[in-house]
C-alpha cells in the first residue's frame, strides 16, 4: 500500500494526512525505506551519473524527507494560527455584544 505512494512522494504530490502517514510509515518500515531509496536512486541518481555529477544519495533523500516534514509542520501551525484568530474574533464579538446589551 505505502510503496505505491513512493512515486507520488518523489514528485512532491503527497499532501496533508497522506504525506504525514507516508513519512511516519517510512520511519518504521525498513522494507519501504529501502524501496524509497531504490526509487530515489533510479529517478535522481541515474540522470546525475549520466551528467557526470556526484551526489550523496542518503543525505539528499534525508533532506527531502525533512523538507516534507517541515511542510507538514508549517501547514499545521498555519491552521492553528487561523483557528486562534477565529476564536479571538468570536470572543471580541461576544464581548462587544454583551456590552451593547448592558
Amino acid at each position: 500500500m505505502i510503496q505505491r505512494l513512493i512515486p507520488a512522494f518523489l514528485r512532491d504530490e503527497l499532501k496533508g494526512r497522506e504525506l504525514m502517514h507516508f513519512l511516519r510509515h517510512m520511519d518504521t518500515c525498513e522494507e519501504c525505506k529501502e524501496e524509497l531509496t531504490i526509487q530515489y536512486l533510479s529517478s535522481e541518481g541515474i540522470s546525475r551519473l549520466e551528467e557526470g555529477k556526484t551526489f550523496d544519495l542518503d543525505r539528499e533523500l534525508m533532506e527531502y524527507m525533512v523538507r516534507a516534514e517541515n511542510g507538514i509542520k508549517r501547514r499545521r501551525n498555519l491552521i492553528l494560527g487561523f483557528f486562534a484568530f477565529e476564536v479571538t474574533a468570536i470572543l471580541i464579538i461576544l464581548i462587544v455584544y454583551i456590552y451593547a446589551l448592558a
